[in-house]
């Protein structure tokens, strides 16, 4: 009786020996069905500057100006 166990158990591991090859794992090699990668990025890379802003720093007259202004306003 364990002879024909063994022999059924040996076509079994046989069996799903040969359905485990028939799968075909290339097409997903690589990419493992994830949608792709984005081309545009929310942050630049690390490394990369900025380019100069267009203007200039305000003089300390002129903030306190803007200063004063924003204070004026809040009281209204």
């Amino acid at each position: 009786m364990s002879v024909s166990r063994n022999a059924a158990r040996a076509v079994l591991l046989v069996a799903c020996g040969f359905a485990l090859g028939g799968c075909d794992l290339e097409k997903y090699k690589g990419t493992r069905g994830l949608p792709p990668a984005p081309t545009n990025l929310a942050y630049p890379s690390v490394g990369v500057t900025p380019p100069q802003r267009p203007g200039r720093l305000r003089t300390p007259e002129e903030q306190k100006t803007l200063e004063a202004d924003l204070l004026a306003r809040g009281k209204r």
